[in-house]
């Protein structure tokens, strides 16, 4: 594991903002890819040979990096953000480790597992949140307090 429960309640919104963009990010490079192997194969149909072999090959080498590119894409509106320092050096240590589809996926875990067991408010408070973020340490039936 990459990540430990307290750093991401600390980095939270941070986090689940880097994961929401990457997904869109990657759904915007998906779909880039997939028009330039459109536009290879109309460069085929036209006899442009190279041309085609030219537009599926950039494709395919976008295509097989577009983890990285989606997440590299993500994080760059928050280079310079004091409150993001942490949470994208924990990234970026985490990538040296390990590919960025299993970093992804652990931090969106994290993220999925704070919904289903939110924090405390010890967990909060040591986190350095004092009030709650909205919907989150909902009282449950029969909780005291």
């Amino acid at each position: 594991m990459h990540f430990e429960r307290d750093f991401v309640i600390r980095n939270r919104e941070v986090l689940e903002g880097i994961v929401a963009r990457s997904h869109r990010v990657a759904l915007g490079i998906f779909a880039l890819t997939f028009s330039g192997y459109g536009a290879a194969v109309w460069l085929w149909f036209q006899d442009y040979m190279w041309g085609a072999l030219g537009a599926a090959t950039l494709s395919y080498l976008v295509f097989r990096q577009f983890r990285m590119l989606a997440l590299g894409v993500a994080r760059m509106p928050l280079r310079g953000d004091p409150q993001a320092v942490e949470a994208l050096k924990a990234i970026d240590l985490a990538l040296e480790r390990d590919k960025p589809h299993p970093v992804l996926a652990e931090v969106e875990a994290h993220l999925r597992g704070l919904e289903d067991d939110p924090p405390t408010p010890e967990e909060r408070t040591a986190a350095g949140r004092g009030e709650p973020r909205s919907g989150a340490g909902k009282a449950e039936p029969g909780d005291a307090g």
